[in-house]
C-alpha cells in the first residue's frame, strides 16, 4: 500500500485526508516495523519497534459530492524491549499524549470532504508536520527527528527541550483542521486545538479556548518539484505542559523543498525554533539536506543535519547537534523491504549532555498490509 521507506520519506508527509474520500469501503491496514541496533554507548545492542501501527479508514457518500470520512489508527509494539514511537516521548503535554492499550494513538478523526476541501475533527498531524521534511530515515533509529532522543539527547518537541534536527513535527489531539483542494498544485491547510478540558490549577493556565494552539501550512506539489512552508504555535497547550506561569509559548516555522531528477531525489529543510522549553531567548536554527538514488529494488540514501543553538549556554536544550547518516534500502516486494543504516551524532555545549559522539548501526525489516 505504501512506497518503500526511503521513497516515502523523500516524497514527504503530504498525504491529506481528502484522499480517503475516494474509498467507499472500510480499509484495514497496518505496518510492521522492527530493527536490531547497536549504539556505541551504554545502550549497546537492542531490538526496537519502529512505530508499528494498525488502523482502518473509510468514507460514506452523502450525495451532492459530499462524503463523510473517518480513520482510526494506533501504534503498537510487536514485542521488543524498546519502542520508537515519537508521540510517546513526551511524558507531559496532552498534545503529544493520547495513548491506548495498543500504544500511541495516531491520526484518528471524523470529517467531511467535498469540492470545498476537507474538514476534520479529532487527533491528527498538524499542518506544520504535513509540510514534510528532507529526513530520509523516518521510522528508523537513524532519523533526524527522534533518533537523537533515543540516544539520550532529550525530548523531541519544543515543549520538552527537543534536542533534534527537525523538532516540531507533532500530532495533536482536540484538533479541528481544514485542508483545501489543490489549486494547480497548491494546497492550504490550517488547524486549531480546542480546549482539552484542563480547568487550570495554580500557575497552570486554563486550556479551554477554541484556539489553544495553531498551525498553518502552504504546500505546492507539481511534477518533480515540491515546496512547503509551515508555522506552528503550540500556545496554551505547550505552556500548560511546561508548568504554566512564566513559561513562554513555543513556536516554530519551517521551509521544505524537494526535487526529483530521473533516479535522483533531493531534499532540503530549514526550521527555526523560538522559546525552546518555553524560555524566551532560547532559539535554534536547524538545517537538513538529503539525497537518494534509486536503481531497481535498491535505494541509496544520505543526509546531513545541523542544529545551531542561540541562547543561554549550559541550560537544558542548549545544544549544537550534527547528524550525518547513510543507508541502503532493498525492496523485497511492493510491501516488504529491509534496510541498513549508519548514523553519526555529535552534540556539544549542553548542561544535560556533555560533548558527546555516538555511532549508530541499524538493520530493519518492514512490511505493510
Amino acid at each position: 500500500m505504501k512506497k518503500s521507506l526511503i521513497a516515502l520519506a523523500v516524497a514527504g508527509a503530504f498525504a491529506t485526508p481528502a484522499a480517503f474520500a475516494a474509498s467507499s469501503n472500510i480499509d484495514f491496514y497496518g505496518k510492521f516495523r522492527v530493527s536490531v541496533d547497536h549504539i556505541d554507548n551504554s545502550v549497546g545492542w537492542q531490538m526496537t519497534d519502529e512505530t508499528s501501527r494498525v488502523g482502518f479508514k473509510g468514507a460514506e457518500d452523502l450525495g451532492g459530492g459530499l462524503k463523510a470520512i473517518y480513520q482510526w489508527e494506533s501504534g503498537f509494539n510487536i514485542g521488543t524491549a524498546a519502542s520508537h514511537i515519537p508521540s510517546t516521548g513526551n511524558a507531559g503535554g496532552s498534545y503529544t499524549g493520547g495513548t491506548t492499550s495498543l500504544g500511541a494513538q495516531r491520526n484518528t478523526f471524523l470529517g467531511l470532504a467535498g469540492d470545498f476541501g476537507t474538514v476534520l475533527a479529532g487527533r491528527h498531524d498538524t499542518p506544520y508536520k504535513m509540510v514534510g521534511s528532507a529526513d530520509l530515515f523516518g521510522d528508523t533509529l537513524a532519523d533526524a527527528e527522534t533518533g537523537s532522543a533515543l540516544l539520550g539527547f532529550g525530548g523531541t518537541n519544543l515543549g520538552n527541550n527537543g534536542l533534534c534536527i527537525i523538532c516540531e513535527d507533532v500530532r495533536v489531539s482536540n484538533a479541528i483542521a481544514y485542508v483545501s483542494p489543490s489549486f494547480s498544485g497548491l494546497t492550504i491547510a490550517a488547524a486549531t486545538v480546542v480546549g482539552s478540558g484542563n480547568a487550570g490549577t495554580g500557575t497552570v493556565p486554563s486550556v479551554n479556548s477554541l484556539s489553544d494552539a495553531q498551525s498553518i501550512a502552504a504546500m505546492y506539489n507539481n511534477g518533480p518539484l515540491s515546496l512547503g512552508l509551515g508555522y506552528e504555535n503550540l500556545g496554551k497547550v505547550a505552556q500548560a505542559a511546561l508548568g504554566g506561569g512564566t513559561a513562554g509559548k513555543p513556536d516554530a516555522w519551517k521551509l521544505n523543498a524537494g526535487y526529483t531528477i530521473d533516479s535522483w531525489k533531493l531534499g532540503a529543510t530549514y526550521e527555526h525554533l523560538d522559546k525552546i522549553g518555553g524560555v524566551s531567548g532560547q532559539k535554534a536554527n536547524n538545517w537538513l539536506a538529503s539525497v537518494a538514488y534509486g536503481m531497481g529494488p535498491i535505494t541509496l540514501a544520505a543526509q546531513y543535519g545541523y542544529r545551531n543553538f542561540n541562547g543561554t549556554a549550559n541550560t537544558a536544550g542548549a545544544v549544537d547537534l550534527t547528524d550525518a547518516t547513510v543507508g541502503v534500502v532493498y525492496s523485497l516486494s511492493k510491501r516488504t523491504s529491509t534496510y541498513l543504516g549508519y548514523a553519526h551524532y555529535k552534540a556539544k555545549n549542553s548542561a544535560t549532555v556533555a560533548d558527546a559522539k555516538y555511532n549508530v548501526v541499524t538493520v530493519g525489516l518492514n512490511h505493510d498490509f
